[in-house]
């Protein structure tokens, strides 16, 4: 068994909450368990998860609220829903939902790491499988959102492909797969690509944003979310779309999620878009020096953003302004050897 792996009990039930608790800690699982609605609501937001195990039936609720919440930023995380009665509506409601597996009570609990790892292995498997058709769909997918994106806002876009291009550097230095690689890139494509729903006069205006102004504008993650969710390849995408603007705290918008439970390529492309935001010069700010912007970028690690993650950033970000500087000293000692044999 895999003891890196954490899973979550929700069940209220106390002789059921404590055997099963107590068979995944023998079989070497890491375990979090809670009894209601309210308190998974709050955990899944601090505590990254590799699966849920949920009873339907809670005391302020249902677990399909808790598998609602989870979906929108862990679209393929494991949730076995636990029922202590064989009712087919209640079992396709799930599956539609979202939920990978159920557990009719009673059951045999040597079977619970069978069951376990059979949603891992399926998990393995989807991922797998859905790489190439990623690859197929993408393309003729990103070709039309950034014309629409262009069309509202050509800042926006140019924006988008310069955090691309440090999430790509980024990336490189985590030694991250080439699956990882693609997803973030792409993400940094279109990270704004809810912006085309914003009204121009909010997205171009020169001074501070109005109160119900700021409200519509933090809107633009779920909504650019919603609208790249809607291709079943790219859902992982919609996800690091969608929480882009979450902070390390959790005080981001809009789930206030916090720590780890952030998706890691959210954040990085949170980092590598405030960067590229503070050096770029927008109708309400001057741009800043890559140096001042590091600077803001160390000051708000462990607040707004992850720090690990902020001090490789750091190294990345001075490694290549170095090669810079290194490269144009090469190019004036190569125009001065050009003007010398004149």
């Amino acid at each position: 068994m895999n003891k890196n792996k954490t899973i979550l009990l929700v069940e209220d039930e106390r002789i059921a909450f404590n055997t099963i608790l107590e068979t995944l800690e023998f079989f070497g699982y890491q375990c979090y368990g809670v009894e209601t609605l309210k308190e998974a609501l709050e955990i899944i937001k601090k505590v990254p998860f590799d699966l849920i195990l949920a009873d339907y039936m809670l005391p302020d609720g249902t677990c399909f609220e808790l598998l609602n919440a989870v979906k929108k930023f862990r679209f393929n995380l494991p949730f076995v829903v636990i029922t202590a009665a064989e009712n087919q509506k209640i079992i396709h409601e799930a599956m539609q939902k979202g939920a990978s597996d159920f557990l009719k009570k009673p059951f045999n609990l040597k079977n619970l790491p069978v069951i376990i790892e059979r949603n891992f292995e399926r998990l393995r498997i989807e991922q797998k499988r859905n790489s190439p058709q990623k690859a197929t769909v993408l393309f003729k997918t990103i070709k039309a959102l950034i014309a629409a994106l262009e069309a509202k806002d050509p800042y926006t876009s140019g924006h988008s492909l310069r955090v691309a291009r440090h999430a790509r550097m980024m990336a490189l230095a985590l030694d991250l797969s080439e699956e990882e690689q693609f997803t973030l890139e792409l993400a940094a494509i279109l990270h704004d690509i809810g912006k085309i729903g914003m009204p121009d006069h909010i997205l171009n205006k020169a001074s501070h944003l109005h109160e119900l102004e700021y409200r519509i504008a933090k809107e633009h993650p779920v909504v650019g979310s919603n609208i790249v969710g809607k291709i079943d390849e790219l859902k992982e995408v919609a996800a690091i779309i969608r929480h882009h603007h979450e902070r390390f705290d959790g005080r981001g918008y809009p789930d206030g999620l916090q720590g780890k439970v952030i998706p890691k390529l959210a954040r990085i492309l949170a980092i590598v878009d405030a960067y590229e935001s503070i050096v770029s010069r927008r109708v309400y700010k001057d741009a800043k020096s890559p140096e001042e912007a590091l600077n803001e970028i160390k000051k708000y690690a462990g607040s707004q953003f992850d720090p690990d993650l902020v001090q490789i950033f750091n190294s990345v970000m001075h490694s290549e302004m170095a090669s810079q500087k290194m490269r144009l000293k090469i190019e004036d000692f190569t125009d001065m050897s050009d003007s010398s044999s004149i």
